[in-house]
């Protein structure tokens, strides 16, 4: 029931051969009148014959047509069907064809007497789109098809294999049981891992794979391909190259998400969310920058760290406006502070989406703040992708004003090649190294390796996340002389700031 598919074209032609049949049918009875005729006028007979042959032949003619078009018929459409239901490339089915497939396995399942259960699996490849970027198209189809016939090593002929989408793959596997598809998952893992070769060059594309099963008490089969979506998001989501199987708290939190989501749409509407800032220091303890952090309050769910809103924000395609609220209201608030430092963090959605100057230019105009007082911090991952547009992007930020600060340094690829060619003025040492600082020696290694790095390209270095005063005093005798974190202060409201500022009040430090 679920091989390989077989087109059958035999009822398409029913409609044509009939035409063929009749029309013949008709010059037959022609012919039978005409006899009639020859019956009662002898002398015609002669011509009669001649008239009678030419239509038999006619006839003969007209049906061998008719029936060649009803062939031709029946094979374009057979082909039509064949191309809506199929991958062009790899010519396994595609999620049409899937759903069909897993309808009529739905059946199945709730047959008495048929097969009990079956395997749902979503097979998401992992970066697929940088082996597009390297191997070009021709290259990359030349591995898809390398990984389809692996797939079909692996599983048998009753199982369906299906294309979901460019990077997305699909099995049903009948009779499956959660240890056995968890085992032929790892196995698909292991194969499909393999590295690939291609005219164009080698590739290793690795796949995260999420699994749901079609059972009698649930037999819905859309139910059961949601679900499958589900756990390979969740198994992405660790990473790649992980195996998750379909749990109820996985639908749990999606809905608990998509709550969420619509709140923090509302709250940005509403203009509910707030900025803090946090101090960052000299080694005299004396206030010398602030980094501005997004607060958001919910009616329902209170305090939401930005741990959890601001990706959210990215996934759900308000980075843009997250980030807009979050530059407007920090140019608004600096305004009292003239010479003051002020650091804003730019998510790569930002950078990356071609507007990014022309909203400083505009939030510029209106506020008329000084592009000079303002540091943007970005992330190692903003410089990973789309260099050309990226190195454009940041060079004009500069040159418009504002520097800019690299965030985490030292928890992603750290690269000595991404600091000299873009335009960095600073980097943040991250909190997991102070951490650990007096506790873990290589830790000390690491920060006096930053430092020594900074000092080589002339960049300004500032550690984050300092909470003890044993943290401070040992990051003053490695070299950093730039401190923020709890040890100072938390981030506080803006009214906060301009007290620091006036000597109406101290840090706590």
């Amino acid at each position: 029931m679920f091989g390989r598919t077989k087109l059958a074209v035999e009822s398409r032609r029913a409609g044509p051969d009939v035409l063929a049949l009749v029309s013949v049918g008709a010059i037959a009875s022609f012919v039978s009148l005409l006899c009639v005729v020859a019956g009662s006028y002898p002398g015609a007979r002669p011509l009669l014959g001649v008239v009678v042959t030419g239509l038999g032949a006619g006839g003969l003619i007209l049906f061998r047509q008719l029936r060649k078009g009803a062939n031709s018929l029946a094979a374009s459409e057979a082909r039509a069907q064949y191309v809506a239901t199929h991958d062009e490339l790899t010519q396994l089915p595609n999620k049409a064809l899937f759903v069909d497939r897993l309808k009529l396995a739905a059946k199945g399942v709730a047959a008495p007497s048929s097969v009990a259960s079956f395997g749902v699996f979503e097979i998401g490849l992992d970066r697929f789109e940088e082996a597009v970027e390297v191997l070009g198209i021709d290259g990359s189809d030349e591995v898809v098809v390398e990984l389809v016939s692996r797939l079909g090593s692996i599983n048998g002929e009753a199982d369906t294999i299906a294309r979901l989408s460019d990077d997305v793959f699909a099995v049903l596997w009948p009779g499956a049981t959660r240890e056995g598809a968890e085992a032929l998952a790892a196995m698909m893992i292991e194969r499909l891992g393999a590295p690939y070769a291609a005219a164009s060059g080698r590739a290793v594309i690795t796949c995260s794979i999420g699994i749901s099963f079609l059972t009698p008490d649930a037999p819905q089969p859309l139910e059961a391909l949601r679900k499958a979506q589900l756990a390979l998001s969740e198994a992405r989501k660790l990473g790649g190259v992980n195996i998750c199987v379909f749990e109820p708290s996985m639908d749990r939190a999606l809905k608990s998400r998509k709550a969420l989501e619509v709140e923090l749409r509302q709250a940005l509407a509403d203009e509910a969310l707030t900025m803090a800032y946090q101090p960052q220091v000299n080694a005299k303890g004396a206030l010398i920058g602030v980094e501005g952090l997004m607060r958001w309050t919910s009616e329902k769910h209170g305090e939401v760290p930005p741990s959890i809103f601001v990706p959210l924000a990215e996934n759900c395609g308000l980075s843009d406006v997250l980030g807009r609220f979050a530059l407007r209201q920090a140019f608004s608030d600096a305004k009292p502070w003239p010479g003051l430092k002020v650091a804003i963090n730019v998510s790569a959605a930002q950078v990356r989406s071609g507007g990014l100057m022309a909203t400083l230019q505009e939030l510029l105009a209106e506020s008329g703040a000084n592009p000079r007082n303002f540091e943007l911090e970005i992330t190692e991952g903003v410089l990973l992708a789309d260099e050309a547009q990226t190195y454009e992007t940041l060079n004009a930020v500069r040159r418009l004003g504002f520097s800019i600060a690299l965030d985490d340094f030292g928890t992603g690829y750290s690269s000595l090649s991404y600091l000299r060619r873009f335009p960095v003025d600073k980097i943040k040492i991250d909190r997991s190294f102070v951490t650990h600082l007096g506790r873990r020696p290589e830790s000390s290694a690491i920060i006096k390796a930053i430092l020594d790095l900074a000092e080589a390209l002339e960049l300004k270095v500032i550690a984050e996340g300092v909470e003890t005063e044993a943290q401070a005093d040992r990051l003053t005798q490695l070299g950093c002389t730039l401190h923020q974190g709890f040890f100072y202060s938390e981030g506080v409201p803006a009214a906060m700031i301009s007290d620091l500022l006036a000597g109406r009040t101290k840090l706590a430090a």
